[in-house]
């Protein structure tokens, strides 16, 4: 399962149009460091694309006399892989770094954060949304934040999760996206700020007859093994992607809108 998912993911983030700022952005702004040190958390960290910038934006941002710890939890090995060869760079020899392979909910430490972030990867962790944020406003220091993006409900992949489900029975029914996040930090009664904003994907590969890449792509818009459709039920899922494909400089864009959530912790 991992190793599909990781081929999957790689192909997926050569052709993302990602935007990172809105959480690096609200990082700068909430944090109040106290010394001697900032400690960060990141919730199911992937191979560590976001996690580098989010190191570089908080080494520049601290004083000198503060000290950076970062701690990741991410229990894809290959993944894990991937992250330990973007971190273990002379760049960031000063940053006491951390990489776990639990999953969060068998996660144990004593430890207080002023950062935790889950960065697109509450999706995989269904029906622990709500303890899972009582968990982290609790590893939280006095004024600490939660970070929470995901997805949007206008993002055309829940169309082509839910659409590879009816038609195969298999996969994913439901799926986390920000409104029901909303929803669930309403319902524990935390105040929280909320940023959305446009990314695209590039879906060209998956119209490509006999494209390996192209596979892979339809995989993670699947969320599943896209070789088990037969040939009218990839015209299906390819469909719902040309309804909503953007023509741009010979890329076929579709929409996946995201937002990016922050909760302080409250005294």
């Amino acid at each position: 399962m991992y190793e599909i998912y990781d081929a999957s993911y790689q192909v997926f983030l050569e052709n993302w149009e990602v935007n990172r700022q809105v959480a690096l952005d609200f990082m700068q702004q909430y944090l109040k460091p106290q010394p001697p040190q900032v400690a960060v958390l990141s919730v199911g960290a992937g191979p560590g694309d976001f996690d580098v910038q989010v190191i570089r934006t908080l080494k520049q941002q601290l004083a000198k006399e503060l000290t950076l710890r970062y701690v990741a939890v991410e229990p894809n090995h290959l993944h894990r892989q991937r992250y330990e060869q973007k971190i273990n760079v002379p760049e960031f020899a000063d940053v006491d770094l951390k990489l776990y392979s639990e999953k969060i909910d068998q996660f144990q430490t004593d430890e207080q954060f002023d950062i935790i972030h889950y960065t697109h990867s509450m999706y995989h962790m269904p029906g622990q949304e709500k303890w899972l944020v009582q968990q982290a406003i609790e590893m939280l220091k006095n004024n600490g934040f939660l970070i929470i993006t995901l997805d949007t409900i206008d993002a055309v992949i829940f169309d082509t999760i839910f659409k590879y489900a009816a038609l195969t029975g298999q996969g994913f029914t439901e799926m986390l996206q920000m409104q029901e996040m909303q929803a669930i930090v309403e319902g524990l009664g935390l105040s929280y700020t909320l940023e959305s904003y446009p990314e695209y994907i590039d879906v060209k590969l998956c119209f490509e007859e006999n494209s390996p890449a192209g596979k892979l792509l339809m995989d993670f818009f699947c969320q599943a093994d896209s070789g088990q459709l037969s040939p009218e039920q990839r015209q299906e899922i390819l469909q719902i992607l040309a309804s909503k494909v953007i023509e741009q400089d010979g890329r076929k864009l579709v929409p996946v809108p995201a937002a990016t959530m922050v909760i302080p912790k409250q005294g």
